[in-house]
């Protein structure tokens, strides 16, 4: 039984969103609110470097996936949260490499602002 626990609690460790709430309550225990604001614009740099990398990760294992022979709604079937699978399109578009979303659109947007002539 005990070996049950501890294999639990070391696949709940490896959930990123169990790694993600550990950071934010890291954060709020800092009890310097400048220092807590430098932390915390510190974290939001590395999470977002970070959201490129998983997001590469993920389209290789999407491609993969499809080199396998899979279709792309058996991998949005693997991809999504369980019982929530993500839609192959969506799926076509991490194998493409599409950005979507917020996150495509404030890439869009600064990169059309870097575009525009300066006045």
């Amino acid at each position: 039984m005990i070996f049950c626990e501890v294999t639990s609690k070391l696949t709940a460790m490896r959930r990123p969103a169990t790694v993600l709430r550990k950071m934010i309550e890291d954060l709020r225990a800092i009890k310097d609110p400048a220092e807590r604001g430098a932390t915390a614009t510190e974290a939001l740099e590395q999470v977002k470097a970070f959201n490129a990398e998983v997001a590469q990760i993920r389209q290789a294992a999407a491609r993969e996936l499809r080199e396998q022979g899979l279709t792309y709604q058996q991998i949005g079937e693997r991809f999504g949260p369980e019982g929530r699978p993500l839609h192959f399109s969506r799926i076509q578009q991490i194998v493409k490499g599409q950005a979507t979303g917020r996150w495509a659109k404030v890439a869009r947007d600064e990169a059309a602002a870097k575009d525009e002539p300066k006045t």
